[in-house]
């Protein structure tokens, strides 16, 4: 067995192991702990397990198997002693230091461990979320996270702290001037869509040019990488401009080859797949196709247009449960779609939802309460 196919099952075995130990209500606190390192749309999910999550963030290139900082990171402020044997014996022989939580997720996790029903009264009763029911902390902060009423911002931490006991909203209040000035991870445009967004002005990055062998060797990996990680439905809705019926293709390389055979993928200029992985922020393939290391360079993307980013970036926070209130808002059937992506993509090919723009959808969004969803369209709003 090769090296590298050696790591790999090792790290899996790894996981599987951690996804044990993180299971039951367990997997409350690791939500919350990756609320800045993975979609809402994949937290909500009621069904997901914590190797499910590890399985996202390996996608994004957060984890790898010589990278196991941020799981180093969240069994050390979760203080379950299981956990931290396993990433113990796992780390044993080193790996690399890479992405960790924020100071903002810690400390906020540690006054959340400190609430007490009484705190819980005063936040459902302050946040008028009485109606919800919600019985644990963990699961009334990733309400508030995702409807914009918590974030980085002084005032709304000062806010949700004051209805805390004396204890947790010291240690809030007292890390309070760490976060000043930091801009709110949900509400901030993302580098990768501000990238896209953004007028231009950067002289867009180049990818260097790869051999015949080394390309259709890219292709390869690439195509098989994405489809293991079933991503073709997400691939459709990005390349749907580029493929007269993205539908039509029913594995990643197939969409590959359509591309190459209109010249818009090409051995000179693959730029489209480095602007791919910035967009569906998967920069975990680059784990086992070294040959795309341009994707983490700066460069604006410049292969997809903003109206095309936007609905992806809408797709990402986009849950299961809400796909299906929007799938019903528009007479769209649960049969005719099977996530959220081939949900948009049925949107725009067969409804009239954004033939005269963004701006009605936008707020029909909000009037069933997907005000964070709404929050995505805004950029192509009025354009």
């Amino acid at each position: 067995m090769a090296k590298g196919q050696d790591n790999e099952m090792c790290f899996r075995d790894f996981l599987s192991k951690l996804n044990e130990e993180y299971s039951g209500d367990r997997i409350k606190p690791l939500k919350f702990l990756l609320q800045d390192c993975l979609s809402n749309s994949l937290l909500a999910r009621s069904n997901i397990n914590a190797f499910d999550l590890f399985n996202a963030l390996q996608d994004r290139g957060d984890i790898s198997p010589t990278e196991a900082n941020l799981l180093s990171e969240i069994v050390e402020v979760t203080q379950l002693k299981p956990a931290q044997n396993i990433v113990d014996a796992y780390t044993k022989g080193g790996v690399k230091r890479g992405k960790g939580l924020s100071p903002y997720r810690k400390v906020l996790f540690a006054a959340l461990t400190g609430v007490t029903d009484e705190d819980m009264r005063n936040l459902r009763a302050f946040y008028k979320l009485d109606q919800y029911g919600f019985g644990n902390i963990w699961d009334l902060v990733f309400h508030l996270e995702k409807e914009l009423l918590l974030d980085k911002t002084e005032e709304k931490i000062e806010r949700f702290a004051g209805k805390l006991n004396p204890a947790a909203k010291k240690k809030i209040l007292d890390k309070l001037a760490t976060f000043k000035g930091v801009k709110n991870n949900v509400q901030s445009t993302s580098s990768t869509e501000q990238a896209g967004l953004d007028a231009g002005t950067d002289v867009p990055s180049v990818p260097k040019e790869l051999t015949s062998k080394e390309f259709k060797t890219m292709i390869l990996k690439t195509s098989k990488w994405y489809q293991k990680g079933d991503k073709l439905t997400m691939l459709r809705l990005l390349f749907k401009d580029k493929i007269d019926d993205s539908t039509k293709h029913q594995n990643v390389k197939s969409l590959f080859d359509d591309l190459m055979a209109s010249g818009k993928l090409k051995r000179a200029d693959y730029k489209v797949i480095i602007d791919m992985i910035k967009i569906t922020d998967t920069r975990g393939v680059l784990e086992d196709v070294k040959s795309l290391s341009d994707a983490n360079k700066d460069g604006n993307i410049t292969s997809f247009s903003a109206y095309r980013q936007t609905l992806m970036e809408m797709g990402k926070v986009l849950s299961p449960e809400e796909a299906k209130e929007v799938g019903f808002q528009n007479d769209v059937s649960d049969d005719e779609y099977t996530d959220q992506w081939s949900l948009i993509l049925h949107l725009e090919k067969t409804t009239n939802v954004f033939a005269d723009g963004v701006e009605g959808f936008i707020e029909d969004l909000k009037d069933i309460g997907l005000h964070h969803v709404a929050l995505k369209l805004q950029p192509i709003a009025n354009k």
